[in-house]
């Protein structure tokens, strides 16, 4: 099961600050099948890379099969992200 609960995103340069997931909440189960679709800019990218493991969050929560997500090594990311995810 992959659940997030209030996660943010914040993209930052010298000038402008991008909000790309604002308190984003989800939960899909281990046999349900989801569709990522929006327009243009409204985070479905930035969404897909943090739930591939291939991007951080600034700030909530999210676990992936009961993993807590922030405690797991870059070895760990990368053996569920071979083991577990596909695009």
């Amino acid at each position: 099961m992959l659940k997030m609960e209030k996660v943010n995103k914040v993209y930052r340069t010298d000038m402008v600050e991008t909000h790309a997931l604002n308190s984003f909440d989800l939960e899909v189960k281990s046999s349900e099948f989801v569709s990522v679709m929006g327009p243009s800019g409204c985070g479905k990218t930035t969404f897909l890379n943090i739930a591939g493991l291939l991007d951080t969050f600034d700030a909530g929560h999210y676990s992936l099969d009961g993993a807590d997500v922030s405690r797991l090594s870059d070895g760990q990311m990368s053996r569920i992200r071979n083991e577990k995810i596909g695009f």
